[in-house]
């Protein structure tokens, strides 16, 4: 199927397999949901974003994550938004820049700590370096951080679990590893480093039968596996 628009990501994550719903994020801001079985229009559609969505992720589907369904979108105009695609139109978590505060580019999202009914964890990473740590049970901003380089992309481990590892890359060959198991007060998570690929870290992957190993893309071409 095409489309007249151009999409920029795409995700199965919200969807069971029964249904085999394809939610995505457009260049003009739009995220869609897709039935595969008729691509004529879409299930859902909402102008979610004023510019384009950069990256989606969706929990609660593929028996991935306990409570509702859900889709996270991050966009270039500075918002992360949270959908639930059975309530029409709003979103039902919008983190967004306040007042007077400078509008970063969201360039990653990702769901994590979806272990129960009631906890998850929304984690965004923007051009600038930021990291940031949504609790969607609290409604609040739980923990940042900067790595003092565009974050290309950030996973959990998993995201069934308790919050356990968390990986960012970015645009300067650097990756880091955080352990989200223990909190310090005014430190944050503990971290590791690592620099690989002599290029931009574009994509981080976990294996899903072994947390312990994901693999990083880098700009170079080259594929690495870690442990």
């Amino acid at each position: 199927s095409e489309k007249s628009s151009s999409f920029k990501c795409g995700t199965f994550g919200a969807s069971s397999l029964q249904q085999r719903n394809f939610a995505t994020g457009a260049f003009d801001g739009k995220l869609q949901i897709w039935d595969l079985e008729s691509m004529q229009i879409p299930i859902y559609s909402v102008k979610g974003h004023k510019e384009i969505i950069n990256d989606i992720d969706g929990v609660g589907g593929l028996g991935i994550g306990e409570g509702a369904p859900e889709i996270v979108t991050g966009s270039r105009d500075g918002s992360v938004k949270v959908w639930d695609p059975r309530q029409k139109n709003d979103p039902v978590a919008a983190m967004e820049p306040g007042e007077g505060e400078d509008k970063r580019d969201c360039w990653t999202v990702a769901f994590g700590h979806a272990y129960n009914q009631h906890d998850r964890c929304v984690c965004a990473g923007y051009d600038n370096g930021d990291i940031k740590l949504f609790d969607l049970r609290n409604m609040s901003l739980r923990w940042e951080t900067n790595i003092k380089n565009g974050v290309c992309c950030v996973e959990f481990d998993r995201k069934d679990i308790s919050m356990n590892k968390l990986v960012a890359t970015t645009l300067e060959s650097k990756f880091h590893v955080f352990d989200m198991r223990t909190q310090h007060p005014t430190k944050g998570f503990a971290s590791l480093t690592e620099k690989a690929h002599k290029s931009t870290v574009w994509n981080v992957r976990h294996l899903p039968q072994n947390r312990d190993i994901f693999m990083t893309t880098g700009g170079t071409g080259t594929l690495c596996l870690w442990k």
